[in-house]
């Protein structure tokens, strides 16, 4: 929900009223959604229509009427007076009701559904003290029951379905008429003011909220129903106070504001006032402030508050205010005062636009207008109308800038209306006229409206003639379809011929010929300005042709580049050396000059740009050449390979520390020439290299101790000829030179762990006079050295001898375990069950492998293999001891070649076929073992059977 400024709008409401206020004083008020009833001081009671304008007129008192209620059908009309009496008078028949109660009246509520009842229910309650309820008995009597009394004077009553609130001295009641019981007592604040000062004002928002404002308090009272545990005695409703807060005036009416109130604020310094005084001052009543209608939320944040201009309000009280309201989709809320009669509905969308264009609030009032779109926008404003409204605003004031960003926004719309391309044609020209262009340029829209090429060409030109910069931006962000490019492109050419240098229009016009489909013309502007995009516009076009008298000019940008880079990178790094920011995104990084863009362009495409042809226009440039043969070679080792012996000489002058990459990597060079070129500039470690690929090993190992001194180097090299000669030659080498290489020996002897060398051989070559600095400590070394060595291999061979005697365990463990058998069991050879029941067949021998295939003995073994019942006759035990069997399986074993499984050991797959010609046979006949073959389960270590007597 949005809240403005002002959330209510008014309307005195005049015709009839106004005249009847001159003459009497309204007193009381009541709303119906078909009328509004006025009581006066006269005591009249009055009808007047939303317009004003009297409907009746009932002389029902001769007092002030204090109270009015209308029922819900709005067909009855009830008021309380002074006079003690209450009347009710119906307003579509002829029938009025009097009731006296000889006691002044405050209140009185007539039943909601007053029309339908017979009842004719209806309370009543005053300075008497006591809350009566009136209906009608048997036989049309009329019965009085006193609902409350004896706590002083009731001042407000007000009846919602089946409850009815009232208030006296002590508090808030409550009353249900289904259960005939008082269910709720709200006690008056403490330190509250006298209530017969500021009386109570009582409004029920729904069923169940009641709204209660009383002197300088509010509280909000939700009637609920006790769950069946709570409700073992007492009434079935209760009340419980939601909200409570305290305000700084005094509230003389309250109403329900949407999910808020509404409350009528009376503004006086002096809140109590000591009657009882004789002090004429303190008896004076004080001049009031205007009242104030504030909406309050729940919170008692005031979200807003209006002043009421009524007539003569610094003569009236509290209490002589009434404010009441009409629930509808509208809310009405009507405001008395004894001269006046106000009428305050909520603002909607139009008021409030109407509002803030008053105040020239217009970027509000499109906010609130485009919002509103949503659930159907304005009745009476137009969003592009109140939009041109505010730009016209805005370039009043001067600020144009602020136009320029609103236009897209304002100037786009979908009603037929506006023709939204006019509009931008009418403001840009505006614009031009005040020679503000470049403020809306960066908006203009160049599809969707796309405008005429006369509004874009204009403002082309007024750039060309005002700002370079902006012209180029410009071009580059538009499509080069709005306009007309050649006639752009001739007056750039104009503008150059004046101003040849200027980097601005060549770019300018570099832009404009690749739009134009003319990339030859570009390419020269964009060679001249070093644009980084001339590579890629060189792939995309093809121009190769065009750049190849252009070589050295590329190899110069490549140059350009690579120095921008090595500022930047400068310039980025802070006093440590450490970068601070990001390098530049509008160029790839180089990092070697081989690397750079247009290098890379020539190698990437030497069919396109031949080689040949590159390397005669860089034969005066060493250096460019230089970068260009090593791109190549780095693309490709084998393109150029022509130009390797030229190669040699550039990487010696340039960059000597790739030379030796080089060399390993080519063979496409002269080795003499290499080695003369590296002799000249004394590159020693090129030289040994050259040195060693052409077999002069011993030479190179000169060149390693005479030049470089190294003999860690030299030992390298030694061992990567693989030559034991050469370490024969390193040897006595040494012995013959020994001033040169004393301060070597210690190193050799430290390196000897992982050489070829024979520490005692070089140990002797050593002579007994020679004094070398630290040879006790490297000899201490070598001897720690092969201590290790031999330490470590007495520990391994302890582990290897550890786990082969646990090797040696776990196979005889594994030797005697046995193997279970089932009973369907089945014979791998015949396919007959190995355990059978029948008697007559027990005398037989089974043997079953650890790969669980099993065999009859019968089966398996030649005839002249020795029976289980042989060897049990042999010594003389029984058939079925375990003796017997464990001396038939040995004797088994013991054969020539032990029997193997069949099937685990045909390495020809002739299992199949022999079980097949044993079934043939009528399964008659034994497999014959191949004695020549060993056994596989016999090498791996494991049992190769076992025999088992059934």
């Amino acid at each position: 929900m949005r809240l403005y400024t002002t959330a209510l709008k008014y309307q005195r409401l005049g015709a009839g009223v106004g005249e009847i206020l001159k003459r009497d004083a309204a007193s009381a008020m009541a709303v119906s959604d078909r009328f509004v009833v006025l009581g006066t001081h006269n005591g009249a009671v009055l009808l007047f229509d939303f317009e004003g304008n009297e409907i009746k007129r009932f002389s029902a008192h001769t007092a002030t009427v204090h109270d009015l209620s209308v029922d819900v059908a709005g067909e009855y009309v009830a008021s309380a007076s002074m006079d003690g009496r209450v009347v009710i008078n119906g307003l579509y028949n002829e029938e009025v009701r009097h009731y006296n109660y000889k006691r002044p009246l405050k209140c009185v509520a007539l039943d909601p559904n007053f029309t339908r009842n017979a009842t004719g229910q209806f309370v009543s309650g005053g300075l008497a003290g006591q809350l009566i309820l009136h209906e009608k008995g048997w036989f049309g009597s009329n019965v009085d029951t006193i609902l409350h009394q004896g706590e002083g004077p009731i001042y407000a009553v007000k009846w919602r379905g089946s409850l009815i609130a009232w208030a006296n001295d002590m508090g808030v009641k409550m009353y249900d008429m289904n259960s005939k019981q008082r269910i709720t007592w709200i006690c008056r604040p403490d330190n509250s003011p006298r209530p017969d000062l500021y009386r109570c004002h009582l409004c029920w928002r729904n069923d169940t909220h009641l709204l209660i404002g009383w002197a300088d308090h509010v509280q909000v009272g939700v009637v609920k129903e006790r769950t069946r545990m709570e409700n073992t005695q007492g009434p079935s409703l209760y009340v419980e106070i939601i909200a409570l807060f305290r305000t700084d005036f005094i509230v003389c009416g309250i109403a329900p504001f949407k999910d808020m109130m509404l409350l009528m604020a009376y503004i006086t310094d002096d809140i109590i006032q000591n009657e009882e005084t004789s002090n004429p001052e303190q008896q004076r009543r004080p001049r009031a402030k205007r009242p104030e209608l504030r909406i309050i939320n729940s919170s008692n944040e005031e979200i807003s508050s209006d002043a009421l201009s009524l007539h003569s309000f610094q003569q009236y009280q509290a209490n002589d205010y009434v404010l009441d309201f009409l629930p509808s989709d509208e809310d009405l809320f009507y405001v008395v005062s004894p001269k006046d009669l106000v009428v305050a509905k909520p603002r909607d969308l139009d008021d409030h636009i109407g509002w803030l264009l008053d105040r020239l609030r217009y970027e509000e009032a499109l906010g609130a207008l485009r919002e509103a779109q949503a659930w159907g926008g304005s009745k009476t404003y137009d969003v592009t109308e109140v939009g041109l409204k505010y730009l016209s605003y805005l370039i009043d004031k001067g600020e144009y800038e602020k136009a320029a960003m609103a236009c897209p926004t304002i100037l786009k719309t979908d009603s037929s209306k506006w023709d939204e391309a006019k509009l931008w044609d009418d403001w840009i020209f505006k614009f031009a006229e005040l020679r503000q262009l470049q403020e809306i340029t960066p908006y203009i829209p160049f599809k969707d409206p796309q405008l005429s090429s006369v509004v874009y060409e204009m403002v082309l030109a007024y750039f060309l003639n005002q700002d370079y910069e902006s012209l180029y931006s410009t071009i580059k962000r538009w499509p080069p379809t709005i306009y007309n490019i050649q006639s752009v492109i001739v007056a750039v050419e104009d503008a150059l011929f004046k101003d040849a240098d200027n980097p601005i229009l060549m770019e300018c016009l570099a832009e404009l010929y690749t739009f134009n489909r003319e990339p030859d013309k570009a390419l020269e502007y964009s060679l001249r300005l070093r644009r980084p995009n001339v590579f890629d516009l060189i792939r995309d076009y093809g121009l190769f042709s065009s750049i190849e008298d252009k070589i050295v000019l590329l190899m110069e940008f490549d140059q350009h580049l690579l120095s921008l880079e090595t500022k930047e990178s400068i310039e980025n790094k802070d006093d440590l050396g450490e970068p601070t920011e990001k390098p530049s995104p509008k160029l790839t990084p180089i990092r070697k000059p081989s690397e750079g863009p247009a290098v890379q362009l020539l190698v990437q495409n030497t069919e396109s740009v031949p080689i040949s042809r590159v390397v005669k226009q860089l034969q005066k440039h060493p250096k460019f050449m230089f970068i260009y043969l090593d791109a190549l070679f780095l693309h490709d080792p084998h393109m150029g390979y022509e130009y390797h012996d030229l190669q040699v000489e550039l990487y010696a002058e340039y960059e000597p520390s790739r030379l030796m990459e080089f060399l390993r990597n080519s063979n496409y060079y002269s080795l003499e020439k290499a080695y003369k070129v590296c002799e000249q500039r004394d590159l020693v470690p090129e030289m040994v290299f050259i040195l060693g690929r052409t077999g002069n090993n011993k030479e190179a190992l000169m060149l390693i101790i005479d030049r470089l001194q190294d003999v860690q180097r030299a030992i390298d090299f030694a061992k990567e000829q693989e030559d034991d000669a050469l370490w024969e030659d390193l040897l006595k080498l040494r012995s013959f030179i020994i001033l040169y290489i004393i301060g070597f020996i210690k190193v050799l002897l430290e390196n000897l762990g992982g050489t070829d060398i024979d520490p005692i051989r070089l140990i002797s070559q050593i002579p007994d006079d020679l004094e070398i600095p630290g040879l006790k400590d490297a000899l201490i070394k070598i001897l720690q050295d092969f201590n290790l060595q031999a330490s470590l291999r007495e520990g391994c061979e302890r582990i290897l001898v550890s786990d082969s005697v646990a090797m040696a365990d776990q196979l005889q463990r594994a030797q005697k375990r046995g193997t279970s058998c089932g009973d369907d069991l089945v014979c791998s050879v015949c396919q007959e069950l190995i355990i059978i029941d029948d008697i007559a067949t027990k005398n037989f021998t089974a043997i079953i492998f650890f790969c669980r295939h099993a065999y009859h003995e019968s089966c398996l073994l030649e005839d002249e293999s020795p029976s289980f019942s042989e060897t049990a006759a042999r010594i003389k035990g029984k058939q079925y001891s375990v003796g017997a069997k464990v001396v038939h399986s040995t004797l088994l074993r013991s054969l020539g070649s032990p029997p193997q499984c069949p099937i685990c050991n045909d390495a020809q797959h002739l299992h199949g076929a022999k079980q097949k010609d044993k079934k043939a046979l009528g399964n008659v006949g034994i497999v014959r073992r191949n004695r020549a073959s060993p056994s596989i389960r016999e090498e791996d270590g494991m049992p190769p059977m076992v025999t088992l007597r059934l």
